[in-house]
């Protein structure tokens, strides 16, 4: 009966399943009639197609076709049990099944309601001896335990599926929460790294504003108070970034005066994946130049998290970072020569969710920059970025 349901209950604009379904049973129905009972040939013929014919248009009519098919039912059931095939009942109890499935909940209360109505009244008749309606009782008994199993039947798969849209609902709202939680995490670390980095810069602006008139001799006094006023407004601009970004710190996330890592840590950064088991090499292409320490930054997370997860997804792999100095930007790629799956068996938990190279597009596009991540070409992963810098300038050292 479910697997019936499954066939019934799916999209409309596939009609395959139940026009199928229709034209066993309407076959069935005209070939199977009982001479016996006490309507005619054509009658019988007439009435097991009205209840079996229109189930193949039950998707887009349910109300309609399922109306059709108990009234007909309920035909031979008060007047001709003797005349009802086999597969008109059966057209039957799939139109209970699909009332719970395909109407609106009053109106499949209504039908089971009028189709028990029909049931008693075929008894009624049966008791009291009407012509061509005689049939024992169990019989009705039988047929109303039908109804309800039929009834039943349907609600289970009403109760599955919606029980199966409420779960594919609560996975998704999981992971649109899981993901902002992920970004808002991110973001949080990127404002508290800006923030030292900035809090650096504005401590020297503070600190040589102050010191200027001492150091430069005879400054007229319009001059000391241009540098006393740009040493007051850095100060007060420290004090009230350090209060709005302050926040985000998290509690024990690490030495307040801890320096941020640059390019220049790579090398170190290489040499502990490398002792972990992962062999790593880089490349570096374009003329050297400093660099913002926000894109320095930047780049060093994409080569750390790039790093982490080759060697969590595919240990023992080579990894190969290349930087690219352009005149305008820096091009960063990591990729590896391994599967790029989880390996099996490890006790490892992989990352379905991708949350580290979320954090990562999060990074680059704070930046204004480029940032793309998948599989590679010769089989491995790749993860690849353009960030953004300064133009280069003419005492750049060649890399």
């Amino acid at each position: 009966m479910e697997r019936a349901l499954a066939l019934l209950a799916a999209d409309y604009r596939r009609p395959t399943g139940p026009v199928a379904v229709a034209g066993v049973l309407a076959a069935g129905a005209v070939v199977g009639r009982h001479s016996a009972g006490p309507f005619s040939s054509g009658l019988a013929a007439g009435l097991g197609l009205l209840a079996t014919a229109p189930i193949a248009v039950i998707r887009r009519f349910a109300v309609a076709a399922i109306a059709v098919v108990l009234s007909a039912s309920a035909v031979f059931v008060i007047f001709g049990r003797m005349s009802w095939s086999v597969a008109a009942v059966a057209g039957w109890l799939i139109a209970l099944a699909a009332c719970p499935v395909m109407l609106r909940r009053w109106q499949a209360v209504v039908a089971v309601t009028a189709t028990e109505a029909a049931v008693l009244l075929g008894a009624l008749a049966a008791a009291g001896n009407t012509p061509g309606s005689t049939t024992p009782w169990d019989a009705s008994a039988a047929e109303a335990l039908a109804v309800i199993a039929a009834w039943g039947a349907g609600e289970l798969v009403r109760a599955r599926r919606q029980a199966a849209l409420d779960q594919a609902a609560a996975a998704a709202q999981l992971r649109t929460l899981s993901e902002r939680d992920v970004a808002a995490r991110e973001r949080a670390s990127i404002a508290r790294e800006l923030h030292d980095v900035v809090a650096h810069h504005v401590s020297m602006i503070a600190v040589r504003a102050a010191t200027a008139p001492y150091a430069v001799p005879g400054l007229p006094e319009p001059g000391r108070a241009a540098f006393g006023e740009i040493a007051e407004e850095a100060r007060t601009a420290l004090t009230e970034l350090r209060v709005v970004l302050g926040v985000l710190r998290a509690p024990g996330g690490g030495s307040e005066t801890a320096p941020q890592p640059r390019l220049a840590d790579l090398d170190g950064l290489l040499d502990r994946i490398s002792r972990a088991g992962t062999g790593a090499e880089m490349t570096v292409t374009g003329p050297r130049r400093p660099l913002p320490a926000s894109v320095e930054l930047c780049c060093y997370r994409i080569v750390q998290e790039a790093m982490t997860n080759a060697g969590r997804h595919a240990p023992g792999c080579r990894v190969r970072v290349e930087l690219g100095y352009q005149p305008a930007a820096l091009s960063v790629q990591v990729s590896n020569d391994g599967p790029g799956i989880p390996p099996r068996g490890l006790g490892q938990r992989p990352d379905p969710a991708g949350y580290g190279l979320t954090g990562l597009r999060e990074r680059v596009e704070m930046l204004h920059g480029e940032f793309r991540a998948g599989p590679a070409g010769h089989g491995g992963f790749e993860v690849a970025a353009v960030l953004p810098a300064a133009p280069a300038g003419p005492g750049d050292e060649p890399a």
